[in-house]
């Protein structure tokens, strides 16, 4: 059964494995995870972080950074190949929180036939087991979450690696963004009304409709989330894409498809975009409101595009847990993602 947006006990009563707990302790677990010991490494040609589902978010999220402050290339690789150019100049970070993703653990077999530098990033599982027999070095993160809600402490580990590597103003960036979401916080918290609460107005907007979020391509990986989180702490489907990818495809479904579809665009904005990116996306909402279809624009703020990534990655997961309410689901378990992992053993 639903609950009230506004109605606290009813919300901690639905919510009885305590996620809400976990995306607020968001801000504390990368402010933990960046004060972490990592022993310098040598500079790498190239960075691949490897990693699936929650545990590779943090990577997407250095990966999009590092494209405009780093002078050396970092991927992230779901899957279980190798890019060609992965060599022994390489520095490749394997990031399985569990310690036991089949993925991972074939990656950092692969990676150590081509003699990578290897760092592991877990709390424990068969990953921890390997890289201490290896001699590789490890960044433990602590036990007891659900993945996607150790975001935190995977994302400040990677930070963490990345400077150690020699990106030096990763942790820095990271340290200053993590206190815009602390803020932030506070304005998305159960105790504020539904009047004033943007998490809580959006979750409202989205009841009952698949939400198609999208985002610009430097801040792709917040759409993502948002998707993965209303998949996973809503038990909803929603989808995700990149602008300006979707003027050349997408659009062509929003402004020539069925208005009455279900689906609801969601424009992600950061305050940064803008002139020809802000404008462009204007355009394109007006477009699709001209085929009687009505987008819901977000604005994320931030004074950087990393604040306003990771601050948008709270807002959404705030949204996400808003939605598990109104549907009236405990939003942590994940019963066909155990069921499917229970059948791939």
């Amino acid at each position: 059964m639903s609950v009230s947006l506004d109605d606290l006990e009813g919300m901690r009563a639905l919510d009885a494995s305590s996620m809400l707990q976990q995306i607020i302790g968001l801000p504390d677990h990368l402010r933990s995870a960046l004060d972490g010991k990592v022993a310098p490494l040598s500079k790498p040609k190239g960075i691949a972080i490897c990693g699936m589902g929650g545990s590779a978010v943090g990577g997407d999220i250095m990966a999009d950074h590092a494209v405009a402050v780093s002078d050396v290339p970092v991927c992230v690789v779901r899957g279980v190949e190798l890019p060609r150019w992965v060599s022994n100049a390489s520095l490749v970070v394997m990031v399985s929180y569990s310690g036991n993703t089949w993925e991972v653990l074939d990656l950092y077999e692969r990676a150590k036939e081509r003699s990578c530098h290897l760092v592991s990033v877990t709390s424990g599982g068969r990953l921890m087991e390997l890289s201490e027999a290896d001699g590789i070095p490890i960044v433990r993160v602590p036990k007891g979450l659900q993945p996607r809600a150790a975001l935190g402490y995977l994302l400040g580990a990677e930070g963490a690696v990345l400077d150690a590597a020699g990106l030096s103003t990763m942790r820095k960036d990271l340290s200053l963004a993590q206190l815009a979401m602390a803020d932030l916080r506070m304005n998305l918290s159960p105790g504020v009304p539904s009047s004033s609460n943007m998490a809580k107005k959006t979750a409202l907007k989205l009841k009952g409709r698949i939400p198609v979020v999208y985002a610009p391509r430097n801040l792709r990986t917040v759409a993502y989330r948002w998707q993965t989180q209303i998949n996973e702490n809503s038990k909803m489907m929603a989808f995700s894409g990149e602008f300006p990818e979707m003027n050349h495809n997408q659009i062509v479904g929003w402004a020539e498809g069925q208005a009455d579809s279900g689906l609801l665009p969601v424009f992600l904005k950061p305050v940064t975009a803008k002139g020809n990116l802000g404008e462009k996306m204007e355009v394109a909402m007006q477009l699709i409101r001209e085929a009687k279809v009505q987008p819901l624009a977000i604005e994320l703020s931030g004074r950087t595009t990393l604040e306003s990534a990771l601050m948008g990655i709270m807002l959404g997961d705030f949204v996400s847990f808003y939605l598990a309410m109104l549907k009236g689901v405990d939003p942590t378990p994940v019963s066909s993602i155990e069921e499917l992992k229970r059948r791939m053993r």
